[in-house]
């Protein structure tokens, strides 16, 4: 089944959400691995940026996504933070194998954009709710939207 992204209307005009959902297209067309990530995400993600006052909803259903500007329903998982801290999400690389985010020595500079986000979270610059209740889908979400092969 060939993956689903659709701008609602009026998410044309909501830059952050044209660069997601063009790098979620992008991502899909030349990897299998995120594809089947892709499908098997099922839930809604706000991502909110504070500085610039725009938002948008990503909502995925095994295989389609559709990206609302605003708030639309109760979001699974909501990111809160600036827009430069948002646009950083993608920086973030994974391991082949484990599809886990790259940490350690041996990684040192592959891991600096999660090393990053840790320190932008501890510090409330950024905010992730529902990072406890729906870890498989941050994840699944971060693995999809990652720049890194």
């Amino acid at each position: 089944m060939e993956p689903i992204i659709d701008l609602a209307p009026g998410a044309e005009e909501n830059p952050l959400a044209a660069q997601f959902g063009g790098l979620i297209r992008e991502h899909l067309a030349g990897d299998a691995r995120r594809a089947s990530d892709f499908r098997a995400l099922r839930g809604s993600v706000l991502v909110v940026a504070q500085d610039s006052g725009t938002s948008m909803t990503m909502r995925f259903d095994h295989g389609r996504l559709t990206i609302h500007d605003g708030a639309i329903g109760i979001p699974s998982v909501t990111f809160c933070g600036d827009e430069a801290a948002l646009r950083r999400l993608p920086d973030i690389a994974f391991h082949r194998w484990v599809s886990l985010p790259k940490l350690g020595v041996l990684h040192r500079r592959q891991s600096e954009p999660l090393r990053e986000l840790a320190r932008l979270v501890a510090s409330g610059e950024l905010k992730i709710y529902g990072l406890v209740a729906h870890p498989r889908l941050i994840l699944a979400l971060l693995r999809v939207l990652s720049r890194h092969p």
